[in-house]
């Protein structure tokens, strides 16, 4: 179950619960970094926070300008106007995404209704290099006509792709039914009428009114050099010249008279429904601050009533979460669900009592403090990484006003009373005047309403990977277990994801309510997760409360009471996912691909099995796979963060030492892919677009060919320089979404090409991938895309190593997957050392016969 309801494109580094506005800075307040604010003459603000620790540099432009400076003439201009600054200057013409690659960054942007916001995330020895470039492409863009015209397709072909994912298209429904007369009410990205009148004029004059130094604010964090910094900052951004602001009058959206159902019937496999009420403005924040915690209260975490009560106990949906997202002007809180339509009565009627408990009355202490310590031990941790850190600054700057709301926001959470919280509900809360849109199945019937980590092997063959990191007060703790799919049979398919999911729904002393109070009270996550090759269950606590937690986590991974209820009700679930993976396209083509390229072998097992062999298993079934599987020569346990490995070594050897070891583990099946011909496979779905995916047999990861083929698939497909990028979008502008994956895995593997097209481009863009391939094949690469690719990809290695969740993460995966943890430090060595000869030898090698598993269009439609 998600955490967090992504709406639109608003939410792309913190959940929308870190974004609200404190009055005032609190004396007591602990900030979250320190910054060192500097306004030019020119009105440019600049917000600085050197930073220990990975050496990586995040610059990030925010612009106070997005959809609600739009009228309807000009509706998308802010979002197709991200989309143009990348596609060159005069010193720059169409090589931006070559400049972030060879740096070994990368880059992205960011529209929302208030602000747009524009990244490059660099090692750090290239944050001169970065700010030049960013000063550049907001300053200097020159918007080509022909790449206008040709990137009017590619926003376009978003919309499409946005319409064809329901929980995307339900969020954009909302937005724009709930607001008739505001402009928040205007579509992000534009639509087809709007997006086809803009001129290149329309861009420049966009530029000249809006993208000014007195209209922007510049955040840098990450390890630099505070004052050389200032000194690049202002001899590339201090020219700009100060400009009046355009004037900017809105309509506000009168208050609701009633209550609104709009049902559009859709071609899903399950129901989707949210309900909007209005919502505070960030110019309101003791009502923003109760918000957030109302959030929490229903929404986060297992210990949250939604989950409890409708996800849990009801077992009602599939999806349930509260949502606020602060904005400048009145904003929507709301209830998104999905769920079998057959329950939608019960759902609807599920949320609302709900939501009637707490307008009663119905709040303890116990769930307020529950709920403050999850929200503020949420916002810490998304403060963890440059990127985020830069997000909260920047956001608080242009929506606030003022960056230093983000230092204040813990103490106003810290105040609120049980009494502020019912309160702030019962305001904006009506449960008789409110908009609710739901997505109804086209056949439903009418119903109801780092450095190498030093690690020891006991005895009993338990791996344990540990390593100090005092550069954060955060720890991470991740056990791996050798199972995945690729030990299951294929009468017990999904088996690995079942057993993994149940260590969570309660041990022999502890119910799943009881654990997650307890971690939730320690302001700690747990969680799991499976692979092909392995599943993992992880602990992210801090410094001061990691030893407190740690019994709960080795009580989950060592005692699950597999009880026969939990069982249940986790099959009729699972049962209900895999029934919505129906709506996912590209789950759809991948795990036909897969299907087709390993048969019967657990590499080709969707992850949550088939309905059929869910229906299957038993509990016998369940407890037998767990003994076989769960022992600690069959496990790695990995820990970065801060805390002394002296002591986490004992802790965890008291607790360890003495679980037996397996005599014999149960073998995987061998295999050897051997694709004797090409050959496709297709899925026919009422659908915009087509999915395509081109996949090839690869090698595992303990090969020799192993880094060769990391570094050609970067050059095919990992980025925005890749060749499917560059060629199929930008030169030829078929496909809004191109690129390609190479997984890791413990045998062998594959290197998978898609794109999502235009069911009339389907085929050139078929040939389009096979010639690219073709032509590595029979030509090589040239030294400048090795270079590139060498660099975007040891860059963004670097980049994934900021937390010290990912960081425990990649030594315990590499551990399990048979190469070593010492493979974290050595894979950016090896990946330099790949020559151009190594990656056409690979492509020679692998990409012979191949499988195309296509997703489109209904015969006939």
């Amino acid at each position: 179950m998600k955490r967090v309801w992504t709406i639109l494109l608003i939410a792309i580094f913190l959940s929308t619960c870190l974004w609200p506005s404190p009055p005032t800075i609190a004396q007591e307040a602990q900030p979250i970094a320190q910054v060192q604010a500097v306004t030019l003459d020119n009105g440019l603000q600049v917000l600085m926070v050197p930073r220990d620790g990975a050496p990586v540099t995040v610059v990030d432009v925010w612009v106070n300008v997005g959809s609600i400076n739009e009228t309807p003439e000009i509706n998308g201009i802010s979002h197709f106007f991200e989309h143009m600054v990348f596609k060159g200057t005069e010193k720059r013409p169409g090589t931006i995404d070559l400049e972030v690659a060879s740096m070994g960054g990368r880059t992205n942007a960011s529209t929302s209704f208030d602000w747009t916001h524009y990244y490059v995330l660099v090692p750090s020895e290239h944050t001169e290099q970065a700010l030049d470039l960013m000063a550049d492409i907001t300053q200097n863009a020159t918007f080509p006509e022909a790449e206008i015209a040709r990137e009017k397709e590619v926003v376009l072909r978003e919309l499409d792709q946005r319409s064809d994912d329901p929980e995307q298209f339900i969020s954009f429904t909302l937005y724009q039914e709930f607001f008739q007369q505001h402009p928040y009410g205007l579509s992000l990205i534009g639509s087809a009428e709007s997006l086809g009148r803009l001129t290149r004029d329309d861009f420049l004059r966009f530029m000249r009114q809006y993208y000014v130094p007195n209209n922007m604010v510049l955040v840098l964090v990450g390890d630099f050099d505070p004052e050389k910094t200032l000194t690049t900052v202002k001899a590339k951004f201090g020219g700009m010249k100060r400009q009046e602001l355009p004037t900017l009058q809105v309509t506000p959206e009168p208050p609701r008279a009633e209550k609104v159902v709009k049902e559009i019937r859709r071609d899903v496999s399950q129901g989707y429904l949210v309900f909007g009420w209005p919502a505070p403005s960030i110019r309101q924040p003791q009502d923003v601050y109760a918000m957030d915690v109302l959030l929490a209260i229903l929404s986060y975490g297992r210990g949250s009533r939604f989950y409890k009560r409708i996800f849990k106990e009801l077992e009602l949906v599939t999806d349930i979460q509260a949502n606020f997202f602060t904005q400048k002007d009145p904003s929507i809180f709301s209830v998104y669900a999905a769920f079998p339509y057959e329950n939608r009565a019960l759902v609807e009627e599920a949320i609302l009592a709900e939501l009637g408990r707490v307008l009663d009355g119905e709040l303890s202490e116990a769930e307020l403090e529950r709920a403050k310590t999850v929200l503020l031990a949420e916002y810490a941790l998304s403060n963890e990484t440059n990127a985020g850190l830069a997000s909260t600054l920047g956001f608080y700057a242009i929506v606030a006003g003022d960056y230093r709301f983000a230092l204040s926001y813990p103490d106003g959470v810290r105040r609120l009373t049980v009494r502020d919280v019912v309160e702030v509900a019962r305001k904006y809360i009506d449960l008789n005047r409110y908009l609710e849109i739901v997505l109804v199945p086209e056949q439903a019937q009418p119903t109801k309403p780092q450095p190498i980590a030093e690690g020891v092997t006991l005895d009993n063959g338990l791996k344990i990977i540990l390593r100090e990191d005092h550069t954060s007060d955060v720890v991470a703790i991740q056990a791996f277990v050798g199972t995945g799919t690729r030990v299951e049979s294929a009468e017990q398919a999904g088996i690995a994801t079942l057993t993994q999911r149940l260590l969570l729904r309660g041990t022999q002393t502890r119910s799943e309510e009881e654990i997650f109070e307890e971690i939730e009270n320690l302001g700690a996550m747990l969680g799991q997760g499976v692979l092909a090759d392995m599943a993992h269950l992880y602990l992210v606590a801090t410094e001061n409360t990691w030893e407190r937690a740690l019994p709960i986590f080795l009580d989950v991974l060592l005692h699950p009471a597999f009880a026969e209820d939990e069982l249940a009700r986790l099959k009729d679930q699972t049962l209900n996912e895999i029934r919505a993976e129906a709506d996912q396209n590209f789950n759809v083509i991948y795990d036909n691909f897969q299907r087709a390229l390993y048969g019967d072998h657990g590499y080709g097992h969707p992850s949550l099995g088939t309905a059929e062999s869910v229906q299957a298993l038993t509990r016998d079934d369940v407890v037998r796979f767990y003994r076989q599987h769960y022992v600690p020569n069959n496990m790695v346990i990995a820990a970065v963060g801060d805390f002394n490995a002296s002591r986490l070594l004992a802790l965890l050897k008291a607790r360890l030492s003495d679980l037996p070891r397996a005599p014999e583990l149960p073998a995987a099946p061998p295999l050897q892919v051997q694709l004797a011909e090409s050959r496709e496979v297709v899925a026919e779905k009422e659908s915009n677009l087509v999915w395509m995916m081109v996949g090839f047999p690869g090698p595992a990861v303990g090969s020799p060919d192993y880094p060769a083929m990391k570094v050609l698939n970067a050059i095919v497909g990992g980025d925005a320089s890749s060749r499917l990028y560059s060629i199929l979008r930008d030169r030829q502008g078929l496909a809004y979404s191109t690129g390609s994956f190479f997984p890791s895995r413990r045998a062998d593997s594959h290197l998978a090409t898609y794109v999502i097209v235009l069911p009339e481009n389907a085929e050139r863009a078929r040939e389009g991938i096979l010639q690219i391939l073709e032509d590595i094949k029979e030509h090589g690469v040239t030294a400048e895309e090795l270079a590139r690719a060498q660099s975007s990809i040891v860059g963004n290695y670097l980049i994934d190593h900021e937390t010290a969740e990912r960081r425990a993460w990649y030594l315990g995966w590499y551990e399990m997957l048979g190469v070593g943890a010492e493979m974290d430090e050595k894979y950016p060595q090896l990946v330099r050392q790949v020559t151009s000869e190594d990656v056409q030898r690979v492509a020679k090698k692998y990409l012979q016969t191949y499988i195309v598993s296509l997703l489109g269009p209904r015969s006939g439609q």
